[in-house]
C-alpha cells in the first residue's frame, strides 16, 4: 500500500479589511484622531498665549481705534452669567481692565454701570454702539444712534460702578459681577467728538487649568484614535481548511529547514544486545549455545 504524501507547506492566506474594519478605521479618524489633535492644538495655543503674552498680569485684545461724532462711545450689553456654581467669574474671568488713551487733548471717561443706569443716562444721547469691543471689530459692527447731547458731563454721574477720568492713558480696572452692565468711553466734560485707541483684558485665573484639561482630553482621544486604528488595520489570518486532499491543515509559518537524522551506533542499539530475538532470515540469526 502506497503511504500517503505529506501535505504541502503553505502560509495560511490573511483576511482583507471588511467593512466593520473600515468603518471603525474612519470612525477611529475622524470622532478620535482629529478632534484630538484639535485639543491639544488648542491647548498649546493657551499656555503659550499665558505664559507670553501677559502684559501687567493681563490677557489683552488687539488695541484698537475707536471714534464717533456723537457725545459718547459704548459697548453693547455685557451679560456676565455662570450657570455652573463650582466657576464663579472671580475665577473665570479674574480682574478685568480697560486701557484708553485719546487720540486727542481732551480728557478722556472710562466708567462701567448696569445697562439699566447707563441707558437712563445716554437714552437720549448721540452716541456709537461698538459691538464687538475688544475682537477686532470691524468697521460695520458700529451702530450710529441719533439724538442731542447729555444732561450733564459723565464725571458728574453718581451710578457708575467704577470709573477714570484725565489725560493720557487711562486704566479702568473692575472686578466683573453678575448682571448686565455697559461701558462707557466719553469726553469728561461731556463734548462731542469722541476718539480713542483702546483695548480690554482681563487675569483669566482659571485659563492655565483649561488649557492642560485640553491637553489632557486631547492626548486621551489621540491615544484612543489610534488605538482603534491599529486594531482596524490588524491582518488576522483567515480561517484554512488544510489540503485540497484532505488530512490535517499545514503549519503556518516558513517550512523548518532539514536536518539529518543523528547516526545511530550498532553497538548500543537495543536490537543488538545479546537476548535479543530478530526477525527475518534464520540464516543471519546469531547461533544457540
Amino acid at each position: 500500500m502506497a503511504a500517503t504524501p505529506p501535505p504541502p507547506w503553505a502560509t495560511p492566506p490573511s483576511a482583507g479589511l471588511g467593512p466593520g474594519r473600515v468603518v471603525a478605521l474612519v470612525l477611529g479618524i475622524v470622532l478620535l484622531v482629529l478632534p484630538g489633535i484639535g485639543l491639544i492644538g488648542a491647548g498649546g495655543v493657551l499656555l503659550w498665549a499665558n505664559s507670553t503674552d501677559r502684559s501687567d498680569g493681563f490677557l489683552f485684545s488687539p488695541r484698537e481705534q475707536f471714534s464717533s461724532q456723537g457725545y459718547a462711545l459704548v459697548s453693547e450689553r455685557i451679560d456676565l452669567a455662570t450657570d455652573a456654581d463650582w466657576l464663579p467669574l472671580s475665577v473665570a474671568l479674574g480682574t478685568a481692565r480697560v486701557e484708553v488713551t485719546p487720540t486727542g487733548s481732551d480728557q478722556v471717561f472710562v466708567g462701567i454701570a448696569p445697562v439699566a443706569d447707563a441707558t437712563a443716562y445716554l437714552g437720549d444721547v448721540q452716541r456709537t454702539v461698538v459691538d464687538d469691543l475688544g475682537f477686532d471689530a470691524p468697521a460695520n459692527s458700529y451702530d450710529q444712534i441719533a439724538g442731542g447731547e447729555p444732561s450733564g458731563p459723565p464725571t458728574e454721574q453718581d451710578f457708575w460702578t467704577a470709573s477714570v477720568t484725565g489725560p493720557g492713558t487711562q486704566r479702568l480696572t473692575w472686578d466683573p459681577a453678575e448682571g448686565d452692565w455697559m461701558f462707557v468711553m466719553m469726553n469728561a466734560d461731556g463734548s462731542a467728538g469722541v476718539s480713542v485707541d483702546a483695548r480690554i483684558g482681563a487675569t483669566l485665573p482659571a485659563l492655565r487649568g483649561i488649557a492642560w484639561g485640553l491637553l489632557a482630553g486631547g492626548l486621551f482621544l489621540l491615544l484612543l484614535g489610534v488605538l482603534v486604528m491599529v486594531l482596524a488595520l490588524r491582518r488576522r489570518p483567515a480561517a484554512y481548511a488544510g489540503p485540497p486532499y484532505g488530512g490535517p491543515p499545514a503549519p503556518a509559518g516558513p517550512p523548518p529547514a532539514w536536518a539529518p537524522p543523528p547516526p545511530v551506533d550498532r553497538r548500543t542499539a537495543a536490537d543488538d544486545q545479546p537476548g535479543t530475538t530478530r526477525s527475518g532470515n534464520p540464516a543471519q540469526r546469531p547461533p544457540t549455545t
